[in-house]
């Protein structure tokens, strides 16, 4: 049974309270920090006391018993797939060309023309024929290669383009929101509203603080998503802490970029020690 999504109210603590934002500004600190101080206290937390150890997040999806929200915020996902594509037209046939032959030579010998004359004009007009014949004949045979070998190129140049149509690519989606719990990642947008289980997690990478490219199977079917919001540094971690406790970049610290723990300590913050 679902319950309604929003939470309680608990006094919690704020890693982004004590910033000093003046001094932040010098080192160009902006909202990605603010949202890696605040990843970096969630898996201190992580550490210590598990899920069960993070501050609650208001949250305007429903929750399922024994769910807590622990982030959302507008992002947007793309998808990587190959596209829809309609069937292929027809193959382009090689056109039917139809060889011109001409008509018997009639001679007509003038008068008072002799049996030898008439036999000569006769033998010449059959040869000038026959010549004429095989002259249509061979470039008709021309035509009908051309016209075939013009109708392969045809149909090999389709074929490629449509191969290359289908090569998988990235699709990106309306934007909406991304709400992570201790069950799921959810994603909401004017057309749909997705439920991945953390559980179904197949692949988890963090690209950069607000880039989160994740592998799931639904229904017998692989999809690969790329999330960009301010939260994918959360997600990855929570997800990581559930799914993938061994992931290397969760073990290494290298989801943190480099020189974080310097920069936060100009803006007079202390870093909870990460890596």
């Amino acid at each position: 049974m679902a319950r309604c999504g929003v939470t309680q109210v608990v006094k919690v603590h704020d890693p982004m309270a004590d910033i000093e934002r003046a001094l932040a500004a010098q080192v160009g600190w902006n909202w990605v920090d603010d949202h890696l101080i605040y990843a970096c206290e969630m898996l201190s937390r992580l550490r210590e006391g598990g899920m069960a150890a993070l501050a609650p997040h208001t949250t305007s999806i429903v929750l399922d018993e024994q769910e807590t929200c622990f982030g959302e915020g507008q992002g947007m996902w793309a998808a990587f797939r190959s596209p829809e594509l309609p069937p292929p037209p027809p193959a382009v046939a090689t056109p039917v060309i139809a060889a011109v032959v001409p008509h018997a030579p009639v001679v007509v010998p003038p008068r008072g023309s002799s049996v030898r004359d008439m036999q000569r004009a006769r033998t010449a007009a059959n040869a000038a024929a026959f010549n004429a014949r095989r002259r249509n004949e061979h470039m008709a045979v021309h035509m009908v290669r051309a016209a075939a070998e013009a109708a392969r190129a045809a149909n090999a140049a389709a074929a490629a383009a449509r191969d290359q149509a289908m090569q998988p690519r990235w699709f990106a989606e309306p934007s909406g929101t991304i709400t992570l719990t201790n069950l799921r990642i959810h994603l909401t947008n004017q057309y749909r509203s997705s439920r991945i289980p953390l559980a179904a997690l197949e692949h988890l990478e963090l690209t950069q603080p607000d880039r989160l490219r994740i592998r799931f199977t639904e229904a017998n079917t692989s999809h690969y998503l790329e999330l960009a919001t301010p939260w994918a540094t959360p997600i990855f971690l929570v997800a990581g802490h559930a799914r993938f406790p061994h992931h290397p970049q969760l073990i290494s610290g290298s989801w943190l970029p480099p020189g974080f723990e310097e920069r936060c300590h100009i803006a007079g913050k202390v870093c909870p020690r990460v890596r």
